[in-house]
């Protein structure tokens, strides 16, 4: 079978989506398929530890709106194409938009929404919101398989789109938990080497430096909230400068910000620390949270996109409000850090819950069914 993602960005840019792309498209080709990927040229970070696909075609962007990037040789290049499955990645991008126009109606077309909420806090998003809207139920009805990523992603589409009942299927993201071990030795070096002290609560934010995922939330929380406690917090993540700058404007010495981390790195941070915050409003499900709870930690997050279908409260941390304050980050802190015993034993949880029913083998037998679906 031949299968082609089209992603309005791709490694070597590092994120939930292009990680998404590349686990399918390495599952696919193990499981002796042709997988390739459509992509733009908005993906070339030059600074990424990621390295170009050799499988991928980086077409050239032609203009870009808001960071979501517009190629006429995208469009060309999948009008000419001829594969067995295409598969799109959320209708919120200009490329799923050029490919339902430019795959023939008999193609079977499957998509991935990463999130049905799209944050608008901006006058400008707001009107580019309202304006895309009949767009993206266009691409919507022109889609084969809807695929989301838990029961609470299906009654937000639901609410918003006109979607058949037939178009939905339901299947998780997922890591690979045994990649993301590591020896005791590697997270003494991480320590060493960045100063965190193993008998200090290390409180952790791993994702993109951008307001929707709200790292403020945590460093007011232990800056305005719990001045006087012992903490340390490693805040994992590359952004706008400007707003990293706000960031660490409103820090204290117990924040240490780490960007550009190595891949082993960054997984010695989870196994270094003892609770992990997911705070954004614009969630598909954060694969940084599967992480976390495999290397057994108690996590805080809120109710974006499926996080709720995978953490419980309290028995796999905390879910916050989608409108939490710095002082309800504060009081989840207090109330996981105040029983050590049960910290430990929400992360045995976390971790049993993640290599039962999040890993990636599972999730792609899942992706595999709607391709054999939609292809009879």
């Amino acid at each position: 079978m031949r299968v082609t993602q089209v992603a309005h960005v791709y490694h070597p840019s590092f994120g939930g989506i292009e990680n998404y792309v590349h686990r399918l498209n390495t599952s696919l080709r193990a499981d002796g398929h042709d997988a390739r990927t459509v992509t733009t040229d908005a993906s070339l970070s030059p600074d990424s530890p990621v390295a170009p696909d050799p499988h991928a075609v980086y077409c050239k962007t032609t203009f870009s709106v808001v960071r979501n990037p517009f190629s006429v040789e995208l469009f060309t290049r999948l009008r000419a194409d001829r594969s067995d499955v295409y598969h799109l990645h959320s209708p919120w991008f200009f490329p799923s938009l050029e490919a339902v126009a430019a795959l023939p109606k008999e193609a079977p077309v499957v998509m991935t929404i990463h999130g049905v909420h799209t944050p608008t806090t901006t006058p400008l998003s707001k009107a580019l919101w309202v304006g895309y809207r009949p767009v993206a139920q266009w691409i919507l009805d022109r889609v084969d398989r809807i695929i989301l990523l838990g029961a609470a992603e299906r009654r937000r589409l639901t609410d918003r789109f006109r979607v058949r009942p037939e178009q939905v299927a339901i299947v998780p993201n997922g890591i690979q938990p045994e990649v993301y071990d590591v020896p005791p030795d590697a997270v003494e070096a991480f320590r060493e080497r960045y100063g965190s002290d193993p008998d200090t609560p290390t409180l952790l934010f791993v994702g993109r430096l951008v307001d929707v995922k709200r790292p403020e939330l945590l460093i007011d929380a232990v800056t305005h909230h719990l001045p006087e406690e012992d903490l340390q917090v490693l805040v994992v993540g590359k952004g706008d400068p400007e707003y990293v700058g706000s960031l660490v404007a409103r820090a204290d010495a117990r924040v240490r910000f780490l960007s550009n981390l190595e891949f082993e790195e960054l997984k010695a941070a989870y196994h270094a620390s003892d609770v992990f915050f997911s705070l954004g409003t614009s969630e598909g499900l954060s694969t940084v949270l599967l992480e976390a709870m495999n290397a057994r930690l108690p996590v805080v997050t809120t109710p974006a996109g499926a996080n709720a279908d995978v953490v419980s409260d309290p028995e796999n941390g905390r879910i916050l409000p989608m409108d939490a304050s710095s002082a309800d980050v504060a009081g989840a802190i207090r109330s996981i850090l105040a029983d050590e015993a049960e910290r430990q034993a929400v992360g045995e949880r976390n971790r049993d819950l993640v290599r039962s029913e999040y890993a990636w083998d599972r999730v792609y037998e899942g992706i595999r069914d709607v391709y054999e679906d939609v292809t009879g």
